[in-house]
């Protein structure tokens, strides 16, 4: 079976927005995580790129936000995350989905697509998260 469009919580556009305003769930480093892929050629990056566009930050460190962004996602909404093949746990794609088109890019990383949903309520938000940004408090 394949993970491939396998979104575990269906989230919609509203739903996107309202946990991108949670500073509890999306602290700063976490939208701009997002907002650089929301910038990239078909909302697709991976985790190298990301790291370099966030000040040169190991993959490990980017992976490591993108799992725990997932966590609080499914703690806020009470929800069990789906397994992985080893029996984990898996959380990375609740924010990304793997690029079906070409799961690799040229240097052999995972290429990271934004769930359309989110890219909603990106173009949504606009500038205005850019602000919400802001709330490291």
């Amino acid at each position: 079976m394949t993970w491939h469009n396998q979104d575990p919580l269906n989230l919609s556009k509203e739903e996107w927005i309202n946990l991108l305003q949670d500073e509890k769930v999306f602290n700063k480093i976490g939208l701009e995580m997002v907002f650089f892929v929301y910038k990239q050629p078909n909302y697709q990056s991976n985790a190298t790129e990301i790291g370099e566009a966030l000040g040169g930050v190991s993959q490990q460190q980017v992976t490591a936000w993108n799992r725990s962004i997932a966590k609080k996602i499914y703690q806020k909404l009470q929800k069990e995350p789906p397994f992985n093949s080893r029996g984990g746990k898996r959380y990375w794609n609740v924010l990304f989905d793997g690029a079906v088109e070409r799961e690799l890019d040229d240097k052999g990383n995972f290429i990271w697509k934004l769930r359309p949903s989110l890219v909603s309520a990106l173009k949504r938000l606009g500038t205005s998260c850019n602000k919400t940004a802001k709330i490291e408090s």
